[in-house]
């Protein structure tokens, strides 16, 4: 039976995991630091008041079909993961999912931090998210949404100080679905008032462990043979917004490449028109249609259900 060693817990490596196994038998080893998988993508639904951020906690003791190694992944060596306190992991093949390093103090992308940040934004009479980050890690149109959304009579607004183009595309659209529900969104800094809470988007850079790795575009393979990379840092390095609706499209892609060429012998994949890096026009629109219709409760609660009844309980 091949072995396929996933690096990264989170939303790409556990959709991976689900999406291969779905396909085909494999022997899957995922090596995570943290005792529980955090449905990242689900913490709108927290702020908004639709699930306990303790809900978006999955235990990975509870997996079955995937062996659980708690540990943190050091580097790559070939087809083999070197950890940082024990022996090496080897497979028949390596993915990794390490998600993007992150540099800023305002930590919304992991549920404690989330949670923390939470009981400021319930505290401040007005809330106010700044960005002026090259890559500013993505959530903050989601949150102010959602904070929107469970407390109507706050001041919500966005501060695009300085937005790179690739990201313009996306917060454009978005500012129409802002005005709706009476988010504010302007190029100019925020002044002070006493009360008022400002978040600083923070910063979103690949992964070290994945430093001087390239990937191919159609099926997420590195330059080494059998070793692939999804999610943020995966697309940080085709130029794209590390966004977790790309991060799923990645994971199915991938898994999609090692069943077929453990059952056929070759990689043959099936990629969506929408989501084809080959026309990455239509990679943009439907990002933009994810950022504006898909932001964020009622995609995310239908979403959230098969998360906790389908993917994660079949592992």
């Amino acid at each position: 039976m091949p072995r396929v060693v996933v690096v990264g817990g989170g939303v790409a490596g556990v959709y991976f995991a689900y999406r291969l196994l779905e396909a085909v038998e494999a022997e899957v080893v995922l090596v995570e630091p943290k005792p529980a998988h955090e449905f990242v993508i689900g913490i709108p639904m927290a702020y908004g008041g639709l699930v306990e951020f303790k809900d978006l906690l999955f235990p990975l003791s509870n997996l079955r079909r995937v062996k659980h190694v708690r540990d943190y992944a050091k580097a790559l060596d070939g087809r083999c993961v070197r950890l940082a306190g024990g022996s090496p992991v080897c497979g028949d093949y390596v993915v990794l999912a390490p998600g993007s390093y992150k540099v800023g103090s305002a930590e919304y992308w992991s549920v404690e931090g989330a949670a923390r940040l939470f009981e400021k934004i319930a505290a401040a009479k007005a809330v106010r998210f700044v960005v002026n980050e090259l890559n500013p890690t993505a959530g903050f149109q989601e949150l102010a949404y959602s904070i929107k959304t469970r407390f109507p009579d706050k001041e919500v607004s966005i501060h695009l100080v300085y937005v790179p183009n690739d990201w313009l595309y996306l917060l454009e659209s978005w500012k129409a679905k802002a005005k709706e529900v009476g988010i504010d969104v302007t190029d100019e800094p925020p002044s002070y008032t006493r009360g008022e809470l400002h978040i600083s988007a923070p910063a979103a850079r690949p992964h070290p462990l994945t430093a001087g790795l390239e990937v191919k575009p159609e099926t997420l393979e590195t330059q080494h043979e059998r070793v692939y990379l999804i999610g943020d840092s995966a697309m940080l390095r085709l130029g794209l917004p590390a966004i977790g609706w790309g991060s799923l499209w990645q994971a199915s892609l991938a898994a999609q490449a090692i069943a077929s060429e453990i059952k056929k012998g070759y990689i043959e994949v099936v990629v969506d028109d929408w989501a084809s890096m080959k026309d990455p026009e239509a990679f943009k629109k439907w990002l933009t249609y994810r950022m504006v219709t898909g932001t964020p409760l009622v995609h995310l609660k239908g979403l959230y259900q098969m998360w906790s009844e389908k993917v994660v309980a079949s592992l």
